[in-house]
């Protein structure tokens, strides 16, 4: 099977595993809004998103990190290291739980007990991603698509068997820690399954974790950055606008980020695609047909995106959100920027050029923020989707520009069986 052949069906495995996925999802909230009432179910988004902030922390990039050394070198010698720094800091991070959670304000009893519980769930989330990230490194995307499927079925599963009306905020934290738990052993079977040789390379120096923490610092900045930049406008515009004017771009926004699901699938698979250096001249080529069909797929989408966002926003928020038609068009054709973007932002980190991307982030986020200061008074909800659109805009032109300069297009990163350059340049 060619490269590009596997790339297309593992992204088709990934792409109907998060559509399950998000189905799983939908139906969770939909269960713990009707079973857990307005105050209830709010107390359990709090903690749910203070908790994915703490994975996503203490993660501290070293998911991508080893990603690519498993991708380019095969080995998974660093798998011991990467799963003790995302435990040290996950024990951190549950210690400043603990010292906090009695003094967050207007929080129960109840969800300050549930709070703590549920910052152990950033032991077996340690477990979990440390699993993934081996599965996606060794590029066996068929069971990394199973867990990212599983996790979610099993939540909604456990949910609607043993979560009913008047059970408890903290039944139901002890009831997703064990989901959690469930998951993390799982991912370690899968493992053992499909990359046997995972466990019999391990290899573990202390001093080697002092390394690895400096090498996961700019990956973590990165993604610390990304974050940002996807929050930034929703945030200002919460501080600068009315409410009302916040929930329309927040329907705008969220219709955008499904319409990249796709994206998110592709570049899954690609990533460690491309940190492979084994590569032969026909995978290059598929690398780079990969590449310029999914430019055309974004653009033929951004097209469908624009041209159907009235119906899109009729059908799944309502005739009040009429509004949101425009900032959604406008979102709608920041979408190739994006693709942009993304693909060679993985481009660079795939080649250890993190540099090159922090740079481009830290431009990219002062002018998002000094173009929201500028557009939001003035447009609202739509100042803010047109200060998104430049900024990509922007972002794409400042990524474009270093990649020409790179060293990868410029000299060709020669490679045993082919030539990085070669992949950018339209002559060959």
């Amino acid at each position: 099977m060619n490269l590009f052949t596997r790339i297309a069906r593992d992204s088709l495995w990934l792409l109907i595993a998060r559509v399950g996925a998000q189905a799983s999802l939908i139906v969770v909230t939909y269960l713990l809004a009707l079973r857990l009432g307005a105050a209830g179910f709010g107390e359990y988004a709090f903690l749910a998103a203070l908790i994915m902030i703490g994975n996503a922390l203490t993660t501290f990039g070293s998911d991508m990190h080893l990603i690519r050394e498993i991708a380019a070198e095969g080995n998974f010698s660093d798998v011991p290291s990467v799963l003790i720094v995302q435990l040290a800091l996950s024990f951190l991070f549950i210690g400043l739980i603990f010292l906090v959670a009695p003094y967050l304000p207007h929080q129960t009893p109840a969800s300050v007990l549930a709070l703590k519980i549920y910052s152990l769930a950033l032991i077996p989330l340690a477990f979990f991603t440390v699993f993934t990230s081996a599965l996606r490194g060794a590029e066996k995307m068929t069971a990394y698509a199973l867990m990212n499927f599983l996790l979610p079925l099993l939540q909604a599963v456990a949910i609607f068997f043993f979560i009913q009306r008047g059970t408890s905020l903290v039944t139901l934290i002890y009831l997703l820690l064990v989901v959690q738990t469930l998951g993390a052993i799982v991912g370690g079977i899968l493992c053992r399954i499909t990359i046997p040789q995972m466990w019999s390379g391990f290899h573990f120096t202390p001093g080697r974790i002092v390394s690895l923490f400096r090498a996961c610092l700019p990956i973590a900045l990165i993604a610390i950055a990304g974050i940002v930049f996807q929050k930034m406008s929703l945030a200002m515009l919460s501080l600068m606008s009315a409410a009302a004017t916040v929930g329309v771009f927040s329907a705008a926004l969220r219709v955008s980020e499904a319409a990249r699901m796709g994206h998110v699938a592709v570049f899954t698979v690609l990533y460690p695609a491309m940190a492979n250096a084994r590569r032969d001249q026909s995978s290059e080529n598929a690398l780079k047909f990969s590449w310029l069909l999914l430019l055309a797929v974004s653009a033929a989408g951004s097209l469908l995106l624009f041209l159907l966002a009235k119906p899109i926003v009729d059908i799944f928020f309502g005739a009040e959100y009429g509004a949101s038609v425009a900032v959604l068009k406008i979102l709608a054709l920041a979408l190739i920027p994006y693709t942009v973007n993304a693909y060679l932002a993985l481009t660079f980190l795939a080649k250890k050029q993190e540099q090159i991307i922090l740079q481009v982030m830290v431009v990219s986020l002062l002018t998002l923020f000094a173009l929201n200061l500028w557009l939001i008074p003035r447009a609202g909800a739509i100042g803010a989707g047109e200060a998104v659109l430049v900024t990509e805009i922007v972002q794409a032109i400042l990524f474009s520009l270093a990649w020409m300069k790179s060293p990868l297009r410029q000299n060709g990163e020669r490679h045993p069986k082919g030539v990085w350059h070669e992949l950018s340049d339209p002559s060959r």
